[in-house]
């Protein structure tokens, strides 16, 4: 077999049982890999209905078919569980050298089921695989964790995927991180590994990938390699990092400032990534098979907020920088630290902070209810205690834990604080005068809650054949861009561009470096890279069906616990459209419904977002029909 490894592992943890399966061609061919491997043994395996934080959760480890091999880019892995947070399909996606190494190891996929009586992790050495006794690490910090397996195993070249006191103690905030310094799991997956008494999966594989057509595979890797080396954009990324993505945020008035309350921080500048490379930067780093190396190794030096670590990013500065308040960059960077050690995600950590520090200036909190934490806006003394409180459950952290949907139940008159959907934290939504309003509909359909990667003009792969064509041509494709607040063709753009993130997330192509920057790989590269690897003839429009088949899946697990059009809105705050002091800002009731109603006909859905009986069909997917409703 090329490509693929052809094997995964179910992990049976209440009785201590791993069996080793072969994937069928079915399977493989019609799910790719890592996200699609994982959406559709859930929708099969997962009963509706079930606690997420139960034994009958199941929990899903996925790589896709280019990891391991030198695919620029191919780096990542996907977790997949029922989301603690939002009930529905939820997925992170992460990167570093995890991935690389369970291919090596031999596998594409490791399912856990059931709870451990003990905790445990699972140790992979290509067919040697075993659950060890892992006490001596539980409580760790997500650092010393990595350590002491290292220590124990002797071996600095494992790599892992393990979770801090966070997802320990069952916070629904909690994350999955590979080797410390990258994570993946919004929507709880650290919580899934903790209540199942998972506290890492240990992987070292000795083989390699196998490659169908190594000549066509150099000549399209090079072809690959030299245009996306050739984009100014690529150049940025290495130099900036995802944090370049902030200066554009604040020059459009677009930047979500004080729980989204405003789109201009006046402290934006100290926050750019021209301020940290000048300040803290280090040294790059990429993760596997990377031409970009868009990580930083930084140090704050000295002073109240010394600290080190890797891979600050648009995920914690924007959350807990002009969200939250704060200007100062070396808090930040301490924030990230210690979010990262405790097993914390920084966007739903920082959009529950700042949702605390809201509902402070509301007065609806004073420091009685918060254990004394002056939850002021930009007080980072303040967020730098309160981590600890929330990745342990202790006094007011115990409530943020659950995060601030959940929160906000207990906290009288805080709705309106509220920047959720499905009761996920939004990341940095505002909809700002410069802001695409296709990003609104992006973030309420996403099928794992509010999503800044699965969706909006600027966001899809540029040069499309298929867009193209849609919305008349380059000189149309231009207009998409140059008319952020105008309504049309953005639904089909939407819905188009979560079907190619649902393919590019299942080859496991890193969306930096690979597919949603101007100079990207079109679907059609990535198909050749594809077809190259694996020996299976691929073209752009194969990738888009499969991509459009795991895009239904998600939504049909969704809709079967008992998710719809309700659930696919915005925040009362963005659905009013009004001119604020720099320009309109949020869409209206009206517009946002008339979009959706477009986005629910181009993908074959009925007016309340159930997907067709014909559209199931012809995705072979006509067993789910019955399940959801669907006619």
């Amino acid at each position: 077999m090329y490509g693929w490894a052809g094997k995964r592992l179910k992990v049976y943890l209440s009785e201590g049982k791993i069996v080793k399966e072969p994937l069928s061609d079915e399977f493989r061919l019609n799910y790719l890999g890592g996200r699609g491997f994982n959406s559709k043994t859930l929708f099969d395996e997962i009963k509706p209905g079930i606690d997420p934080l139960g034994p009958d959760n199941v929990f899903a480890v996925g790589v896709g078919p280019l990891n391991g091999t030198a695919a620029p880019g191919s780096a990542r892995w996907t977790v997949s569980a029922r989301s603690t947070v939002t009930a529905g399909l939820g997925d992170g996606n992460g990167g570093g050298d995890f991935s690389s190494e369970l291919k090596f190891a031999g596998y594409d996929q490791v399912v856990f089921y059931g709870r451990s009586p003990k905790p445990v992790y699972l140790w992979i050495s290509d067919d040697h695989v075993e659950l060890r006794d892992a006490s001596n690490i539980w409580g760790k910090t997500t650092r010393d964790t990595h350590n002491l397996l290292v220590q124990e195993l002797k071996d600095r070249e494992i790599r892992e995927l393990c979770i801090g006191p966070a997802g320990e103690n069952l916070v629904r905030l909690a994350k999955v991180f590979a080797n410390v310094t990258r994570a993946g799991g919004k929507g709880g997956m650290g919580a899934v590994m903790g209540s199942k008494n998972l506290k890492a999966v240990v992987v070292r594989g000795t083989g390699s990938v196998k490659i169908a057509r190594p000549a066509e595979f150099l000549k399209v890797l090079k072809r690959d390699y030299e245009k996306l080396m050739s984009s100014s954009w690529q150049k940025v990324f290495r130099e900036q990092g995802s944090m370049s993505t902030l200066r554009g945020a604040a020059m459009r008035y677009s930047l979500s400032t004080r729980n989204a309350q405003s789109g201009y921080f006046e402290g934006w500048e100290n926050l750019t990534s021209e301020a940290f490379e000048r300040q803290f930067a280090v040294k790059h780093r990429g993760c596997a098979a990377c031409p970009i190396s868009c990580s930083h190794y930084f140090r704050v030096k000295d002073g109240p907020y010394a600290t080190h670590g890797e891979s600050n990013e648009y995920g914690t500065t924007y959350p807990f920088g002009s969200k939250c308040g704060i200007d100062n960059l070396a808090a930040v960077l301490k924030i990230h630290t210690i979010c990262d050690q405790l097993g914390l995600d920084t966007h739903s950590t920082g959009g529950t902070v700042c949702f605390a520090m809201h509902c402070w200036q509301e007065g609806l909190l004073t420091a009685k209810d918060t254990d004394g934490l002056e939850l002021k806006w930009g007080n980072a003394d303040a967020v730098i205690q309160l981590l600890p409180k929330i990745a342990y459950r202790q006094g007011f952290g115990a409530l943020l834990a659950e995060g601030s949907f959940r929160a906000s139940k207990h906290i009288k008159g805080s709705e309106a604080c509220l920047r959720t959907l499905k009761g996920l934290e939004i990341s940095a939504l505002y909809l700002g005068p410069g802001e695409e309003i296709s990003h609104g509909l992006a973030y309420a359909t996403a099928t794992r809650g509010p999503d800044h990667l699965r969706g909006g003009v600027g966001m899809y792969s540029w040069g499309m054949s298929r867009l193209r064509d849609i919305v008349g041509g380059e000189e149309g494709e231009q207009r998409l861009v140059r008319e952020p607040r105008s309504t049309e063709f953005k639904a089909i753009v939407v819905a188009l561009d979560q079907d190619y993130s649902s393919f590019f997330n299942s080859l496991e192509l890193c969306t930096r470096v690979v597919t949603r920057l101007r100079g990207a790989l079109e679907p059609h590269e990535q198909a050749e890279l594809a077809t190259a690897v694996t020996g299976v003839e691929m073209n752009g429009d194969d990738l888009m069906k499969i991509g459009e088949r795991i895009t239904n899946v998600e939504r049909a697990f969704n809709i079967r616990e008992g998710m719809g059009r309700k659930d696919d809105t915005l925040p009362k705050v963005f659905l009013t459209e009004q001119q604020g002091p720099w320009g309109p800002t949020g869409i209206s009731e009206e517009k946002f419904q008339a979009m959706l109603d477009e986005y629910y006909q181009f993908k074959g859905w009925s007016k309340e977002g159930i997907p067709g009986k014909q559209k199931l069909n012809e995705l072979g997917l006509g067993y789910i029909a019955e399940q959801i409703g669907a006619v």
